[in-house]
């Protein structure tokens, strides 16, 4: 049996070293005033163990309507998350099925399913984008971080602050 990482062997040293400093008259005295103070120790830490307990129950008791509430909200926001996540899996799976069919009113939500209706009619691909010519002039310095443009002689980014290199080294660079 070990208290406090005291075993047997240790408490019996304890106790001789205590005789022998103490004394044998004033020893149980020693071991009695020791005793009820461990004994208080506990009795003090038993009552605040328990005055916590009844704090954190009262809270649970006052916080019982919002945490209710709160679990409602968070349901709530996983219906959406699945109902939206369903919603573009199958946007998606439409999508790389082929081109996009909309009903003759403009709205795909409205319609029921594509099919062989006369009332169908397929989206044409979008035109190529536009090229920007600014883009594919070497002589524009562009930032290495943003790619955005940089005015002549400035030495960082106005969009992302990143340190940009003079014209004059973009130049030998190339």
């Amino acid at each position: 049996m070990e208290f406090l990482g005291v075993g047997p062997a240790e408490l019996a040293v304890i106790l001789v070293v205590a005789l022998v400093f103490v004394g044998p008259e004033r020893l149980p005295k020693l071991a009695a005033d020791i005793a009820r103070t461990i004994r208080e120790i506990r009795k003090y830490t038993s009552s605040l163990a328990e005055e916590f307990n009844e704090v954190v129950k009262d809270f649970e008791k006052d916080t019982e309507g919002e945490r209710s509430a709160w679990k409602e909200i968070g349901d709530g926001l996983t219906g959406a998350t699945k109902s939206m996540t369903e919603a573009v899996r199958t946007a998606r799976a439409d999508a790389q099925g082929g081109g996009v069919v909309v009903p003759p009113n403009g709205s795909p939500a409205l319609a029921a399913t594509p099919g062989g209706d006369s009332g169908w009619r397929e989206i044409p691909e979008p035109p190529a984008p536009l090229i920007d010519r600014r883009a594919a002039d070497p002589s524009i310095v562009r930032c290495p971080s943003c790619a955005s443009g940089v005015a002549e002689g400035q030495r960082f980014c106005g969009s992302c602050g990143a340190s940009v290199p003079s014209a004059s080294l973009v130049a030998t660079r190339e």
